[in-house]
């Protein structure tokens, strides 16, 4: 994989987890930067959640460690950042986490669920600066129009926008996505990779666990994992040869 341009990278370093006598990871061992996109995949039990977790810094490895190196992330560590407050003039690049199930309330319009949102994660800005994030995340993920809608009458992969542009608020330096185009049809899931490619693009690193294969192709790296193994690491062209 190419070296970022903005110097950011996600190290996992040998990562196992043990849970009794079960071994749910052994040896994951991969490096990301900044403006790659990858497609987390790999059978139900796999091992998937618990990575995930790992990153998140919701589980502690029984072995080996995750870092993310970047002037500009939280220093503290994996997932530490995240609803953590942010000192004013100085804020953090937390990790952004899209679960599978979108936790938005949908009685709210879109306009308030990010109005809401924004004065919550971002403290260190006033009225006029988290209306400024606000728009701008909108633009990146396409919601100018559906602004006023209340979020219950969005579609799928409209939801899933909204739950993309909460957590882009706070510029997060890894964002995470698990199962985002679960249920969507072929056409919605490959421009929802269109949108992830998109985030990666500016800099940051973005990890999608994914059971569709056809958008792929998006991705700049696959981790394809098998029994709590690394399978496969790199680039999707390459897999079936693999």
């Amino acid at each position: 994989m190419p070296n970022s341009p903005t110097g950011l990278h996600l190290d996992v370093h040998d990562v196992g987890v043990r849970i009794g006598t079960t071994q749910i990871l052994e040896d994951v061992r991969f490096r990301l930067h900044g403006g790659e996109l990858c497609a987390l995949i790999g059978p139900s039990g796999a091992g998937k959640s618990t990575l995930i977790k790992v990153l998140l810094g919701l589980r502690t490895p029984s072995t080996g460690a995750a870092s993310l190196d970047d002037r500009g992330a939280t220093s503290s560590g994996l997932g530490a950042g995240r609803a953590a407050p942010q000192p004013a003039g100085h804020p953090t690049r937390p990790i952004g986490y899209v679960p599978q199930d979108d936790a938005v309330h949908m009685t709210l319009t879109v306009a308030d669920c990010l109005g809401y949102a924004a004065e919550l994660r971002l403290p260190h800005l006033d009225a006029e600066g988290q209306a400024a994030r606000v728009a701008e995340v909108v633009r990146q993920v396409g919601l100018e129009e559906r602004l006023n809608l209340v979020i219950k009458k969005l579609s799928g992969g409209q939801r899933k926008r909204v739950s993309v542009a909460l957590e882009l608020l706070t510029e997060p330096a890894l964002l995470i996505l698990d199962e985002p185009t679960s249920g969507l049809d072929p056409g919605l899931e490959a421009r929802m990779m269109g949108l992830f490619a998109n985030v990666a693009a500016q800099g940051r690193v973005v990890l999608v666990a994914t059971h569709a294969m056809e958008s792929i192709d998006r991705c700049q790296a696959l981790l394809v994992l098998v029994r709590g193994r690394v399978a496969y690491f790199g680039a999707p062209r390459d897999a079936l040869a693999y």
